[in-house]
């Protein structure tokens, strides 16, 4: 005779009010542990230290030229962090930790609300936990901020939507989503306001809800929406003509459908990486694959709103033939929540002693891995221009200009804490640079924004000895090139660097009478004196 199967209380759940800011603390933990990775740390950072020494609040700068691959929330917070705490890595990782910490506050609030404490815990562990979210959760740059708006948009539609078919005030949710997606426009654009939006509205199909889309719509949030999205990109428009074709056309519409930039991967290409990324949690994902999981009770939709969610997100990112890892941040915190769900049904209809220890072990080995991660990074420059910058900073004068020999390190400026933009020296009329998805291509377009100004900072190899000597006596330039620039440049040849490593040499270039005489000719010589 067979024995009932025996049920098992689910995995325990702490008080709220610690665990929450423990989430917080434990992904910021080690923010200040490594340098700015390149390219993506160093641009987003110098661009907001750009935007803070220059005045320049409402308009994105590279190298003090218009900058408008993405759009300025980051910006925003970074420059105030930056206020705040200083011109250092830990300020310019804040806006994404504030990301992470309040996707995964919200999260845990949702399903707490919508299954049980027990889940909620469970899911905001995986998400914390998980060496994706984790490092996102510590990396400069819009990923994370898009991402945990995302999260919070979905939530707040979803819980909007829940509120109403349960007769409960619903319109303050209401608001709060639009003003969200909102938001996620201001951190990256247009997927702010199509991800969320397919999500919550293929989630209402599926349940077929049609008054939550009367829920969603309501006439004030969509006020709300438009009065936080619509004003910057309006003011860029106004400000400089052809915004609107180069930021919705060209960044959206024709960088999604053509194949021609960087990171080339098939469509199948985020699956391996979604599971690799969140090991040892995608260990579970079996139990999602059973049919019991999905024909259960599911109250409210819980389950397949994550499922769409997921869905979303991982489809509309495998479209586009150029792929980057950072992109699918936002399918992370859907994962976590059916993983949370597989587990705690596995606790409650198995042998526990045995799925606990599993489940703790998981959470054990996934937190290690996310600090070996750190530390390994943490031990690995990647090219950082931090170490020669902190030696350029410590005799840099306000009025010192750095030049840039064929490169453009895109944290020297952040590192130097310099005050004036960066003369950058390569040939500017190679008809290549617009075809390329490099750093040359990214201050090419920022340079038709301010014609001008990149007529003074887009130095052509020729010009560069000429500028140095057009310049005022007493001027002085810290060059930054290779090792064999000074065969290259005559204006370097027997000059010994002020600074070098086994990669780059760094110049002090006074300009005064003896340079005047050794590279300048006769008649600025005698102008030296």
């Amino acid at each position: 005779m067979n024995e009932p199967r025996q049920t098992y209380a689910p995995l325990g759940a702490p008080a709220a009010r610690w665990f929450v800011p423990a989430l917080g603390l434990w992904l910021g933990c080690l923010m200040w542990a490594r340098v700015l990775m390149l390219p993506d740390e160093g641009r987003y950072a110098g661009v907001a230290w750009e935007m803070l020494r220059s005045g320049s609040h409402a308009v994105p700068l590279l190298d003090g030229m218009p900058y408008f691959h993405k759009p300025p929330l980051y910006y925003w917070l970074a420059e105030f962090s930056y206020s705040l705490f200083g011109l250092n890595a830990f300020a310019a990782r804040l806006p994404s930790w504030l990301a992470a910490w309040t996707a995964a506050a919200g999260l845990y609030a949702f399903v707490r609300r919508y299954r049980d404490a027990a889940t909620a815990t469970v899911a905001a562990v995986i998400l914390a936990t998980t060496p994706f979210f984790y490092g996102a959760a510590q990396f400069a740059n819009t990923d994370m901020m898009v991402a945990g708006l995302i999260t919070l948009c979905v939530l707040a539609g979803a819980d909007a939507v829940l509120r109403a078919g349960e007769s409960r005030p619903y319109r303050t949710m209401s608001l709060a989503a639009a003003a969200l997606a909102a938001l996620a426009v201001l951190a990256k654009g247009l997927i702010g306001l199509v991800l969320p939006g397919a999500t919550l509205c293929l989630w209402l199909i599926l349940t077929r809800n049609r008054r939550g889309f009367a829920v969603l719509l309501w006439p004030p949030a969509l006020a709300v929406f438009a009065l936080v999205a619509v004003p910057w990109f309006w003011l860029m428009q106004h400000r400089f003509p052809g915004f609107f074709h180069y930021f919705f056309v060209y960044q959206h519409f024709e960088r999604f459908a053509q194949s021609g930039f960087n990171n080339v991967q098939p469509f199948w290409f985020y699956l391996p990486v979604i599971v690799g990324l969140m090991l040892p949690w995608s260990l579970w994902a079996g139990g999602a694959l059973r049919k019991d999981f999905w024909v259960a009770a599911d109250p409210g939709g819980l389950r397949r709103l994550m499922a769409v969610w997921a869905v979303v997100i991982l489809g509309f990112f495998s479209i586009p033939s150029s792929k980057l890892i950072g992109y699918v941040v936002p399918a992370v915190p859907p994962l976590a929540t059916l993983l949370a769900e597989v587990i705690q049904r596995a606790v409650r209809q198995r042998a526990t002693v045995r799925i606990r220890r599993l489940a703790r072990a998981c959470a054990l080995g996934s937190a290690i891995l996310c600090v070996v991660l750190v530390c390994v990074f943490a031990t690995n420059l990647r090219k950082s221009a931090k170490p020669l910058a902190s030696r350029i900073a410590g005799q840099m004068q306000a009025s010192d200009v750095l030049v840039t020999l064929h490169t453009y390190p895109f944290d020297l400026a952040f590192y130097t804490g310099a005050r004036q933009p960066v003369w950058v020296v390569d040939d500017w009329n190679d008809p290549a640079i617009p075809t390329r998805d490099n750093w040359r291509k990214e201050l090419y377009d920022a340079g038709h924004f301010d014609p001008q100004l990149a007529d003074r900072l887009l130095v052509s190899p020729e010009a560069f000895p000429q500028r140095l000597c057009a310049a005022p006596p007493g001027s002085r330039f810290w060059v930054w090139g290779g090792l064999d620039d000074e065969t290259r440049y005559p204006v370097l040849q027997g000059r010994q660097p002020a600074f070098y490593d086994h990669r780059r040499k760094v110049w002090r270039i006074d300009v005064d009478a003896a340079f005047a005489a050794q590279a300048c000719g006769p008649k600025r010589a005698d102008d030296g004196h």
